[in-house]
C-alpha cells in the first residue's frame, strides 16, 4: 500500500512539472504586445500645403520600446475622421517595422491617420492617431452663413431685453472670505427660462476690476472659479442648464444625470431641428443679457473684459463673441458646436454632431446653422482672440476649428496648434490662459 502511495505522489508531482514547464514555455514564447504606435512626419509642423506630399514613419513598440516583429499594422486615411482618402495599408510586422506612408490632400483640411495593430492571430491590440493639416487657413464651412443670421439674432436679443431681467443674487458665505464675495446668480431668458451661474468679486484693492466671464465644457456644469477673485478679477460663471447648478460635483453629476435623463436624450440635441427652441438658443440669449448686467455694475471696469471656454466653453467664446462687444480679448479652446455642415464635404463636423445624431434630417441641417460657431465667428472683427487645435482631436475635429477661426475677421485673431493632442488642453492653452489675464488687465493689448 505505501507503494502504491508513493507511486501516485510520484505520478502527482511528475504531471505538475511537465505541466509547470509548458506553461513557462508558453509565457517565453509568447508574442511581444504593441504597447505604443509612433508617427514621425518629415515636417516638425505637421503642416502643409494642398497636394504636398507627407511622409509619415509609423512604428510599433513594446513596452520596453523594442519593434515588434509578430503581427501587422493597418494603416487608413481619412479626411478628419470621416471620408476615406487614398485607401488603406496594411503591413506584415516582421517585415516592416517601422513602416513609411506617403499622403496627401487635394484639398484645403486634415489628414486623420490610424494606425491599428493586431496580433498574428488578427486581434487589434492598440491603435493610434495622428494628423496634418493641408493648408488650414483656406479651410471653409461646410455651409455659408444664411442671410438671415444677423436679423434672427438681432430678435432674439431684443426679444430676451423685452422680459424683465429678475435678476437674483444670494452670497455663499462658505466660499467668501477676505478677498472675496462669491454669489450664486440668475437671470431671466426667453421661454419662461432662467440661466444661472456664480459671480466672485474681489474685495481688495481698488476698482473698479478687470472682469473675465466663462462658460464650462460640456457636462454637468462648475461651481464658481473664485481663485481668479484672489488675483484681482471679477469672474462670472454661468452654466448652460435652466437649474442652479451646485456646488458639491456629485450633486451637480446628480442633477445633470437626472435632468438628461427626464429629457430622454443629452441635452445638447433637444430640439435641434427648430431654430427657435433649440436648447442653446434660450441659454446663449440669457448669457448674452447677463454680460450686459455685469457691465454695468460699478466695481466692473468695461474697457477690461475678457472671456475664457474650453470644447462647449470654446464655443461660447465665439457666440457670445459674435453677439456681445464688450470682450477686449477671448480665449476659445479646441471650440465645439462648429461646422454642423462639415459633413457635406466628407469630413468630420465638431461636437455634437447634431446632424449625425437625427440620421443626416434636413430640418435638423438647416437649423444647425443658426447656432454654429463659424457663424457668430464671423462677427468677431476687434477683440484679440486666441484658439487653440488639436490635430487629433475627434470630438471637435480640427477642420471645424479652423472653419471658425478662418471666418473671424480680426485682424488680432491667432491659433495655435497642439499636434499630438486630442480634445484637451495643453501647454499651448496654458500659456494662452495667461496671456489673456495680461491682455485683460492690459485693456486687450
Amino acid at each position: 500500500m505505501k507503494f502504491l502511495k508513493d507511486q501516485r505522489k510520484f505520478l502527482f508531482h511528475l504531471a505538475s512539472f511537465w505541466i509547470l514547464i509548458g506553461v513557462a514555455s508558453s509565457v517565453f514564447a509568447q508574442t511581444p504586445v504593441v504597447e505604443t504606435i509612433k508617427f514621425q512626419f518629415d515636417r516638425e509642423s505637421q503642416c502643409y500645403s494642398v497636394n504636398d506630399e507627407a511622409t509619415v514613419t509609423v512604428s510599433a513598440t513594446t513596452k520596453d520600446g523594442e519593434l515588434v516583429k509578430d503581427g501587422s499594422l493597418t494603416v487608413l486615411l481619412t479626411n478628419d475622421g470621416r471620408d476615406p482618402v487614398g485607401g488603406q495599408q496594411t503591413f506584415d510586422l516582421a517585415q516592416d517595422n517601422p513602416v513609411t506612408v506617403k499622403a496627401t490632400l487635394a484639398f484645403p483640411g486634415f489628414l486623420q491617420i490610424k494606425a491599428i495593430a493586431k496580433s498574428s492571430e488578427g486581434k487589434e491590440v492598440r491603435s493610434a492617431l495622428a494628423g496634418a493639416a493641408f493648408s488650414p487657413e483656406k479651410i471653409e464651412a461646410g455651409l455659408s452663413k444664411p442671410d438671415d443670421f444677423d436679423e434672427f439674432w438681432a430678435k432674439g436679443k431684443a426679444e430676451v431685453r423685452a422680459v424683465p431681467i429678475d435678476q437674483k443674487q444670494t452670497k455663499i458665505d462658505s466660499l467668501s472670505n477676505e478677498n472675496r464675495d462669491v454669489y450664486a446668480v440668475s437671470f431671466a431668458t426667453v421661454n419662461d427660462q432662467r440661466v444661472y451661474g456664480y459671480l466672485s468679486v474681489p474685495t481688495k484693492g481698488e476698482g473698479p476690476y478687470p472682469t473675465l466671464v466663462n462658460v464650462p465644457g460640456a457636462g454637468p456644469g462648475v461651481g464658481p472659479e473664485a481663485w481668479l477673485a484672489d488675483q484681482g478679477f471679477v469672474v462670472l460663471n454661468m452654466n448652460v442648464f435652466p437649474y442652479e447648478c451646485p456646488v458639491d460635483a456629485k450633486e451637480r453629476q446628480k442633477l445633470y444625470d437626472e435632468y438628461n435623463a427626464s429629457l430622454g436624450m443629452r441635452y445638447c440635441y433637444l430640439n435641434a431641428a427648430d431654430r427657435d427652441h433649440y436648447f442653446f438658443r434660450a441659454v446663449y440669449l440669457g448669457v448674452d443679457r447677463a454680460i450686459d448686467w455685469l457691465a454695468e455694475q460699478d466695481y466692473v471696469d468695461t474697457s477690461r473684459m475678457g472671456y475664457y471656454g474650453t470644447s462647449q466653453g470654446g464655443a461660447s467664446a465665439l457666440i457670445l463673441g459674435g453677439l456681445n462687444k464688450h470682450f477686449c480679448a477671448i480665449l476659445s479652446s479646441v471650440p465645439a458646436l462648429c461646422d454642423h455642415a462639415g459633413l457635406l464635404k466628407g469630413r468630420s463636423p465638431g461636437w455634437p454632431r447634431l446632424v449625425d445624431f437625427y440620421n443626416g434630417d434636413e430640418k435638423t441641417l438647416e437649423a444647425s446653422r443658426y447656432l454654429d460657431g463659424v457663424n457668430f465667428a464671423s462677427n468677431i472683427d476687434s477683440a484679440t482672440i486666441d484658439l487653440t487645435v488639436g490635430f487629433i482631436d475627434v470630438t471637435c475635429s480640427p477642420s471645424s476649428v479652423y472653419a471658425a477661426f478662418n471666418a473671424i475677421p480680426s485682424e488680432k485673431k491667432a491659433i495655435y496648434h497642439e499636434t499630438q493632442l486630442g480634445h484637451q488642453n495643453g501647454a499651448q492653452y496654458k500659456e494662452a490662459f495667461q496671456r489673456l489675464l495680461e491682455r485683460v488687465r492690459n485693456n486687450g493689448r
